[in-house]
Order: C-alpha cells, then structure tokens, then sequence
C-alpha cells in the first residue's frame, strides 16, 4: 500500500509543471492565486523549483586538476591554530580543506561555510556541529572544535579521513558481493550508534560514506541530519518540517512526499538499502539518469524497484529479499531498527556463495 497520496502529487505535478516555464519572477504570484491558503503545497512547489535548477546529485569535489586550478583563483581562509593545506572538496553552502593543528600536528578536515551562505545554510550547518557532539564511534568523523575564520565565517574541525568513497573503494579493490555487503555493514554499526544518540542521518550515499586505507568505514556528512522527535524536544532544536532535504536519488518516499512526520530509522535503512544495492549491482532500483527533480520525485514515490536478481541472476535469495523489503514505499514494511537490517543481512550474507 502507498503512503502517496495520489491526488496530492497530482497537484503539486501540475503546478510545478506550469511553473517550470515561467519567468522566476513570476512565479511567486501564480502559486500564490492557485494555493489560496494551501501554503504547503505552494512550499512544496517551490522547493521542486529551486532543486530543479542543480542536478540531482552534488557530490564532493576530489578531481585533483580541478582543485588546484581553484585553489590557485581563490584565497584559503585563514584560521588560527591552523595551517591549510589544500581545498579536498565542496559543496553547495561549504568547502572543506586539509589542515594541520598547528597545536599537536594532527591533520584535520575544516568545514567551512561560503560567505553569503543563507539562513537555511546556517542552521544546518550549526546543527551539524550539534549532532556531532552527540557522537563518538570509530566509524563516524569525530568533531574537535568549531569556530570563525579571521573574517568570520563559521567552521567545523573533524576527523580526516584519507581514502575513498565507498563505491570507488569496492571498484578500486575488486571487492566480491559478499565484501561488499561487510563494508555496508560496518556503516549500518556507525549508524546504529547515531540512532541510539537520537540522530537521524537522512542522507546516506556513497557521497557520504568514506573508506580509509585501512579499510575502515566512515560515516560522514550530517549537515541534514535531524534529532528524533523526542531529543527535539528535550533540547529544543527542531528541524523545519515542509522541506525536501537531501539527496533526490537517494530519497525515501516519506521524504520525496514531505511526510516529515513518517522520517526515522527506517528513513536511513531505506537509504542504506539503495547503497547496497547500488554496490551490488552498479546502478539504482530505478532509472535517475539524466532526470530532474520532479521526475527523480516521482520514480522514488511511484516506479516499480528492480530486484538484485534482474541485473545479478547470481544474487537471487535471501539477499535480494533483505534489500527488497527494505526498500519498501512504506516505512512500516521495511526493518523497524538499523540493528534489525543489519541481523538480516548477517544471515543472508552467510547463505551467499
């Protein structure tokens, strides 16, 4: 059973699809007169807009050539108590850069915020600090201090991870399936421990899921991560609800649908699902190429996902039931806990060849 409501998305669809072609100055008025008090299918709407105009996808920066001609056009922030090496990557609000701690010698990642970054921007940024603080696991970055560069822009000091993304890892060292599956399970431990500290990652991608020359796993990159409900309103830091956040191939339904209140565990089991199976298979469940938003939206809330045995033959059983019905439209069908996914893949794992 879908957790879409049909009529719904059929509205925002229209509405995004007559947008899509007007004037962005325009656009504002129309919503408005065809929303009347409906303020959030109009936010909706403009969410898809505004994700309509980047691709799908961000991911970090690490081609070499290209870093340095950057580094060479732009002037490395200075922060003091550390030396900048190099800029090693990027993103829509932020860049980071390898430092030296100028106090011990210990390389670290500095996150910092662009300069003229926007409210939103800001606040996912000091919720990143916070959640971070929360945590401390072997698999997850840890943080050492945030602060302000000389001309005040807010940054973060973590761990720096020397490897690679998780997918770039298992195609550099011709991992087997069943390997595969063991690094994805060495996250779902760092994720376990997020979830126990009240922290939902809502983010997972290969993008963010970095692996050290030693072959150990890191989750990275809680800029979107939200506490659940219950530590929200303990701490009194709330994620704004209404929003699209995240990755759009990556998505779960409850997010693509903005059902904030359906986001949790099983949010991130989903998400950990897709990873998966794109380390399995090389691809996504669904077809993402050279799609935009609204079409990625509605391949993740409405297109049938294909099963590991379709691309694979080889991975047909207990695997491709694990992933299968995690990657179930409803959160209540899927795993309830990240530790429950992760037993499941255990026992499947042991029955592969």
């Amino acid at each position: 059973m879908s957790l879409v409501n049909p009529s719904r998305w059929s509205t925002v669809r229209r509405l995004f699809e007559s947008a899509i072609d007007m004037p962005t100055i325009e656009r504002g008025a129309y919503l408005q007169a065809e929303c009347a008090d409906d303020s959030d299918t109009r936010q909706e709407v403009l969410a898809l807009l505004a994700a309509d105009e980047v691709p799908f996808d961000m991911p970090v920066d690490r081609d070499p050539d290209s870093r340095h001609q950057t580094d060479a056009a732009e002037n490395l922030p200075e922060i003091l108590g550390f030396k900048i090496v190099k800029r090693i990557g990027s993103g829509g609000s932020s860049r980071v850069f390898e430092a030296i701690c100028l106090e011990n010698g210990a390389r670290v990642a500095l996150k910092v915020i662009n300069s003229g970054s926007n409210g939103q921007s800001l606040l996912r940024f000091r919720q990143e600090s916070r959640v971070l603080s929360r945590l401390s696991h072997p698999g997850i970055v840890r943080l050492h201090e945030t602060g302000q560069t000389q001309d005040g822009q807010i940054y973060l000091a973590m761990d720096f991870v020397e490897g690679q993304r998780i997918d770039e890892w298992c195609t550099s060292h011709a991992l087997s399936a069943q390997e595969r599956v063991a690094a994805v399970l060495q996250m779902l431990d760092a994720l376990e421990h997020a979830h126990a500290a009240g922290v939902i990652h809502r983010d997972i991608k290969p993008h963010n899921i970095l692996v050290n020359t030693e072959g150990q796993v890191h989750l990275v990159d809680f800029g979107v991560a939200r506490l659940t409900r219950e530590d929200g309103n303990r701490t009194g830091f709330h994620t704004e609800t209404g929003n699209i956040v995240g990755t759009f191939a990556y998505m779960s339904p409850e997010q693509a649908d903005g059902k904030a209140g359906r986001i949790g565990p099983t949010t991130d089991v989903y998400q950990a699902a897709l990873v998966l199976f794109q380390l399995l298979t090389g691809r996504l469940p669904y077809e993402v190429d050279d799609r935009g938003a609204m079409a990625l939206l509605k391949a993740v809330l409405f297109e049938r996902r294909m099963l590991l045995s379709e691309v694979v033959p080889e991975l047909s059983g207990a695997i491709e039931e694990v992933i299968n019905a995690a990657l179930h439209v409803d959160p209540v069908q899927r795993p309830q806990t990240v530790q429950l996914f992760a037993a499941q893949l255990q026992v499947a794992l042991a029955q592969m060849d």
